[in-house]
């Protein structure tokens, strides 16, 4: 079953990848994280991101949030490149590259008048840009640079959680979740992430041991530093990953399984 999972046809691998990013859009479309929405907002949050400075002082953001004939036009633009990118393969790199370039319009104005920064949006842009290159060889490289930046993100994650002693301070994970979920527990008490928490909060033996869990799998992307052998195992461990951080902590990671494509995509050897 786990061979099964390499793809080796680059047309085919794009094309999954590409739907699996318009099954995230129509979420945000369901959760009404498009600017259609945001039309008219007045309070926005930069940030300190140098880009999103750069974006306000070119002042397109600004511009775009006020009519929403153009909101309407950089939503629809990013769906529709999607679309065309999907079924026309042949100019697909021209496609990829004009989501590319809507999507970031979109995602600078929306994030910078919703003050909630995503970091996981640089995931979509660097598992998508190897797209954008026709020539095998620069598409090679653009994907060995978006393999080693999943590597670095989870590797660095788990570090992290490892150097700040985290992992060794007993109840810290059952004291983040009463801190993630304090308002499920006023308005929405029956909610499943609200009950599992619930429970490892009362149980801080096994909350200790999810944490634990959690540092484990993030870790265990060190084996892609060293060899591809393992990375369909590891494609299954971010899909597990994805699932639980999202149920257990209401993280949104999913975002991140579409750079996770890229440990799918085994070229045929010439």
């Amino acid at each position: 079953m786990i061979a099964n999972l390499s793809i080796h046809n680059r047309s085919r691998w794009e094309s999954l990848l590409i739907g699996y990013f318009l099954v995230l859009l129509a979420f945000r479309i369901y959760s009404s994280a498009m600017l259609v929405f945001a039309h008219g907002q007045t309070f926005h949050s930069p940030d300190l991101d140098y880009t999103f400075w750069f974006s306000h002082l070119l002042g397109f953001p600004d511009v775009i949030i006020r009519h929403y004939w153009l909101c309407l036009l950089v939503d629809a633009g990013v769906a529709g490149a999607a679309v065309m990118a999907l079924f026309d393969k042949k100019n697909r790199a021209v496609w990829m590259a004009t989501l590319m370039l809507f999507f970031f319009i979109q995602r600078i104005t929306l994030e910078s008048f919703s003050a909630s920064h995503t970091k996981s949006i640089a995931c979509i842009f660097v598992a998508l840009f190897p797209l954008c290159f026709r020539k095998e060889e620069r598409f090679a490289l653009m994907m060995e640079g978006a393999r080693y930046f999943l590597l670095f993100i989870l590797l660095i994650s788990a570090w992290n959680k490892w150097a700040n002693g985290a992992l060794l301070s007993e109840g810290n994970f059952a004291n983040m979740l009463i801190n993630q979920h304090s308002d499920l527990a006023v308005y929405a008490p029956q909610h499943i992430s609200y009950r599992i928490a619930q429970w490892l909060t009362e149980t801080p033996l096994f909350a200790d041991i999810a944490y634990w869990l959690l540092f484990l799998t993030q870790a265990s992307f060190i084996i892609g530093v060293f060899t591809r052998r393992a990375d369909q195992w590891l494609f299954i461990a971010l899909i597990a990953f994805a699932i639980t951080t999202y149920l257990v902590m209401r993280i949104y990671n999913f975002d991140l399984l579409v750079l996770g494509w890229v440990l799918l995509y085994i070229p045929k050897k010439k």
